[in-house]
């Protein structure tokens, strides 16, 4: 397994490329990383799980997408952004957004059809348009207090979802 970084301005790195073919992805553990670039794990279906660090703020575009074999992850409790097509056509059944991240931005779980349960915590204000479009599994979406602004297309083309108010 093998990863590519930059160091960015305050010294912290930016993952920008992944060679591999492991199940199983760990992180380098030697350096401080906030940044995961975009595509960078997409198309790699035999990714069964990933193991965040918990010093990632940022998580690029589409670095997910395709990667069907991906059951779970565990997003870092500082994570702030969170990036269009993150996990496109992945099969993660369950989810928990920390609360750090404020938006769900369009497309963020696009045709994840394995999704069941997402949990969002307090923190996050708002679910944009086809956050989780086609998410045709979907059945429950736990919400915070703190969620002042959901878009009327935000679950738009999935099945019967129950919301669950804190």
């Amino acid at each position: 397994m093998g990863f590519y970084s930059k160091m960015v301005p305050d010294g912290t790195y930016c993952i920008n490329g992944y060679k591999g073919s492991e199940k199983h992805v760990v992180f380098p553990k030697n350096i401080v990383i906030t940044i995961l670039h975009d595509d960078l794990f997409k198309g790699h279906a035999e990714i069964e799980s990933v193991e965040l660090p918990d010093t990632v703020t940022e998580i690029g575009g589409f670095i997910f997408d395709g990667c069907t074999g991906l059951k779970s992850i565990k997003l870092p409790q500082n994570l702030r952004s969170m990036w269009q097509y993150e996990f496109t056509r992945t099969s993660i059944e369950e989810i928990e957004i920390p609360g750090s991240v404020e938006s769900i931005i369009p497309f963020t779980f696009f045709q994840s059809n394995k999704l069941r349960k997402v949990f969002l915590n307090e923190g996050t204000t708002k679910i944009s348009a086809w956050a989780f479009k086609e998410c045709t599994a979907l059945t429950d979406v736990y919400l915070p207090s703190s969620l002042s602004d959901i878009s009327d297309k935000a679950f738009e083309d999935c099945g019967e979802i129950n919301f669950h108010k804190a």
